[in-house]
């Protein structure tokens, strides 16, 4: 089994969210061969997950960090941990209380919190959190090159 993972850690920096991206991004090109389309779906969950650390987990204030780590296992599987220095929050009840738009509901009233993670959870087959809420595991299959069509 062959498992290749990067770590960063940045400062709560909505700018420093982008090179962060970018070397993530780099290192599941060159170490799990994603496909363009794959990339797009990771580019979402990554850039979900920082920013959801950096403005909300840790206020932006940049005296506080964010740690990530993204890993590769037998080419298989990839995962992302994104902990950052805030309070937390419970994800079952983002999820719980999060309801996609119905054509009776009044556009204003919508409830916009937690829209991110929804995008994360349909994009992965697992997301977690630690107790205290502020980490966050992402776990999602690698396609296979013969899955994906042209």
């Amino acid at each position: 089994m062959e498992n290749k993972f990067l770590q960063l850690v940045f400062t709560s920096n909505l700018q420093l969210v982008k090179v962060a991206e970018k070397e993530i991004l780099s290192f599941l090109m060159r170490e799990a061969n994603i496909s363009a389309d794959e990339l797009l779906e990771f580019k979402l969950i990554v850039n979900e997950l920082l920013i959801n650390a950096v403005v909300h987990g840790n206020k932006e204030d940049s005296s506080k960090s964010v740690k990530v780590k993204v890993g590769i296992v037998d080419r298989k599987l990839s995962y992302i941990v994104v902990e950052d220095e805030g309070e937390g929050f419970d994800i079952d009840r983002v999820f719980k209380e999060y309801t996609p738009y119905d054509e009776k509901d009044e556009i204003e009233d919508l409830y916009e919190f937690g829209r991110g993670l929804m995008i994360v959870a349909s994009l992965c087959e697992r997301v977690k959190q630690n107790q205290k809420g502020n980490k966050i595991v992402a776990v999602r299959r690698l396609k296979k090159e013969k899955d994906c069509y042209v």
